[in-house]
């Protein structure tokens, strides 16, 4: 199809659109989520509760504008929810607008809608089943075709309104190429599927951006069409039945919304319901709410009340007075790809592998988009989901790891909330402040058991403190602490690191030394009191040998003067 994509760059493992897919027709691969488009219905819903707008709808815009451009006779059929998503009070104010894009004329497809609501009473009238389903809603369509296959069978044998519609045109306008302008995703997979349909499709949405483009706008219209059609009343709940001559034999009933329409398919395929005419719309107040609606669309109660302006007259219900002669017939095929189903001794392995060792770890939370730990294994195996998508298990997980570093590492850590009560602290930190039991501090104050003046000071300024010594006296510890301040969570990590005994045998190193350069102190100065005595009495031993020669010296020179 390629009508429905996402844009991997903006996709974030939300799982919101898996959690909201009807069919769970999204896969994940690489924590990227990509369209299945063998189970896709194309009911827009991802698209519409994408939080990222990653989803992607094709866009025909440019290539209406070239066969504009070349001259084509390019022709408009307007969806009748159009009165609910425009500031417009009757047909002729949009059709002009789009005249003034280009458009060589537009249409209502509500022409179409009076179409099929006759070959629908015509059903009814030959008793074609005792079941009946309405065959508007492509979205419906393709629901029965690809998922409850065993409901075709009830399925009208009716092309759709647009495919009606487009018939109608082309068997009246030589070369038309029909566009069809709705809010609805799923009709883009109904262009192209035959030459006497519809050509191409856009959704309102798309139409708003090339109105804004151009810079159009909306004008009152003086010549005030008062007409009413009751077939206008095709896009609101309940709308085709009350188009349509009912019948006695049968009930009719009014389904939208696709969870309703998955329970009626079931209640149907068990043989609970009979004799009914059920008309079914994938949209949730039907196609008022289509999932490319126009940004300016009304409210609900608004929207009905507008479409019910345009098509009911209380005095004179009246509606289009058309002949044709176009054949409205479908075949409506089996389109569903069986994939075999794992044992339960595979998803029982995928169990184990999330930590779902027991029933008991079968949360069922639904965080990942399926119902159920089971369903998601099974998903898992037939290559559609990852194990890493079960958030709980993940964090489960990332927080035995987490406390598993926490709890082995020698630093104390204490984490403290704005409030400045303890959320979480290690056996180190509980070793240092003399704690039995970490659950006889936690979600207690900070201040049982240090001082929370740095705490506050580290919330009040936004600012991480780094290796700052500090001497805790009451627990006769040396600590090197670190302050780092998460503002996003609210949180302050304090992680300290005992250096107690580094402090002390430092201290006892530093008395070491002391001592030693004491004694050696002393040795140096005895030694030098010796070497001050040696050198004393050397000077006076000399002074003395120095006198005794001297004398001696004398003596003998004496003594030669006596021979002389």
């Amino acid at each position: 199809m390629g009508i429905l994509k996402f844009k991997k760059a903006n996709c974030k493992n939300c799982y919101k659109c898996i959690r909201n897919c009807p069919v769970k027709a999204i896969e994940v691969k690489n924590h990227q989520a990509q369209i299945i488009e063998r189970d896709c219905i194309l009911c827009g819903n991802c698209m519409v509760v994408c939080p990222q707008n990653a989803k992607e709808v094709r866009n025909d815009v440019l290539t209406i504008k070239n066969l504009i451009r070349e001259g084509k006779q390019v022709i408009a059929s307007i969806a009748p929810s159009y009165i609910s998503n425009y500031n417009v009070t009757q047909f002729s104010q949009f059709a002009n607008v789009l005249r003034k894009l280009g458009f060589s004329n537009a249409f209502e497809t509500a022409e179409g809608a009076y179409i099929v609501k006759s070959e629908y009473e015509n059903l009814i009238k030959n008793h074609w089943k005792n079941i009946i389903i309405s065959s508007c809603c492509p979205t419906v369509v393709k629901l029965v075709q690809k998922h409850y296959p065993e409901a075709i069978k009830y399925l009208a044998p009716v092309i759709s309104p647009v495919q009606a519609h487009s018939k109608l045109l082309k068997s009246n306008i030589k070369d038309a190429i029909v566009v069809f302008i709705g809010p609805c995703i799923s009709k883009k997979e109904e262009c192209g599927s035959g030459e006497e349909y519809n050509d191409i499709t856009i959704t309102f949405e798309e139409l708003d951006i090339w109105i804004n483009e151009e810079g159009l706008k909306f004008e009152d219209n003086i010549n005030i069409d008062k007409n009413t059609y009751v077939s206008r009343l095709f896009p609101i709940t309940g709308g085709i039945l009350n188009t349509m001559n009912k019948s006695s034999e049968y009930r009719y009933i009014a389904i939208d919304g696709l969870d309703s329409c998955i329970e009626t398919l079931k209640e149907i395929i068990n043989n609970n319901l009979d004799n009914c005419f059920i008309e079914m719309s994938a949209c949730s107040g039907s196609c008022i709410n289509g999932p490319a609606s126009s940004h300016n669309k009304a409210l609900r109660i608004s929207s009905m009340n507008k479409v019910e302006s345009i098509a009911l007259n209380e005095c004179n219900p009246t509606d289009f007075d058309l002949k044709y002669s176009i054949d409205t017939s479908r075949r409506i095929t089996d389109e569903q790809v069986v994939v075999q189903s794992p044992s339960d001794r595979e998803i029982s392995s995928i169990l184990r592998k999330m930590g779902k060792n027991s029933i008991e770890d079968e949360l069922n939370c639904g965080t990942c988009g399926y119902s159920t730990c089971r369903e998601k294994a099974i998903a898992v195996i037939l290559g559609k989901a990852e194990i890493s998508m079960c958030l709980p298990y993940m964090k489960e997980k990332a927080e035995s790891f987490s406390d598993k570093i926490i709890s082995v590492t020698p630093n104390a850590i204490l984490t403290v909330d704005t409030n400045l009560k303890v959320q979480q602290i290690n056996k180190s930190a509980c070793d240092i402040f003399e704690i039995q039991n970490s659950r006889d501090i936690i979600g207690f104050s900070v201040s049982r058991i240090l001082d929370e003046f740095d705490f506050i000071k580290v919330i009040s300024k936004e600012e991480n403190v780094a290796n700052e010594n500090v001497y805790l006296p009451e627990y006769g510890k040396f600590v090197k602490q670190n302050f780092i301040y998460d503002k996003n969570s609210g949180i302050v990590i304090c992680i300290m690191k005992d250096i107690t005994k580094l402090k002390l045998k430092r201290e006892k190193l530093i008395k070491e030394k002391t001592l030693r350069a004491e004694i050696t102190d002393k040795i140096v100065e005895k030694h030098m009191c010796i070497v001050h005595e040696i050198a004393s009495l050397l000077g006076e031993t000399a002074a003395e040998t120095q006198v005794a020669l001297t004398d001696l010296k004398e003596a003998i020179l004496m003594e030669e003067e006596d021979y002389d």
